[in-house]
C-alpha cells in the first residue's frame, strides 16, 4: 500500500510537470514558431493516461475520497481536450473550451500533488 501511494505521488509530480510544459509548448507555438504545434500535439500522447494509471492506484494503495475521484476527472479531463480537437474544433464556442480545460487540468494536477504531499489522499 505505502509503495503504491508513493507511486502515486510520483505520477501526480510528473503530471503536473508535463501540463506546465504542455502549456509552455502552446505558448512557444501562438507566439514565437507555430511549427511548434506539432509538439504540443505528439507530446500530449506521452502523459495522457498519466491520470488514469493514477485512478487505478488509488486501489491498489487504499486513497479512497477525492484523490480517487480527481485522478479520474483528470483522465476525463484529457479525453475532452481531445474531444474539443478532433471533433469540435469546426465548433469555435466549444473548441475554445480547450485552454479553459488546460487551467482545470493544471488546478487539479496542483490539487493532487498538495494533497499527496500531504497524505490527504487516504480519507477525503
Amino acid at each position: 500500500m505505502r509503495v503504491a501511494r508513493r507511486i502515486y505521488t510520483i505520477i501526480a509530480w510528473v503530471f503536473l510537470v508535463c501540463i506546465v510544459i504542455q502549456i509552455f509548448i502552446a505558448g512557444l507555438a501562438t507566439f514565437s514558431d507555430s511549427t511548434n504545434w506539432e509538439a504540443h500535439r505528439t507530446f500530449v500522447k506521452f502523459f495522457a493516461l498519466t491520470p488514469l494509471i493514477m485512478f487505478l492506484l488509488t486501489f491498489v494503495g487504499g486513497i479512497k475520497g477525492r484523490g480517487r475521484w480527481i485522478s479520474l476527472g483528470l483522465f476525463l479531463l484529457i479525453v475532452l481536450q481531445f474531444q474539443t480537437v478532433q471533433l469540435f474544433s469546426s465548433i469555435g464556442a466549444i473548441a475554445a473550451l480547450h485552454p479553459v480545460i488546460a487551467m482545470l487540468l493544471f488546478w487539479g494536477a496542483v490539487t493532487t500533488v498538495k494533497k499527496s504531499n500531504n497524505g490527504g489522499t487516504t480519507n477525503e
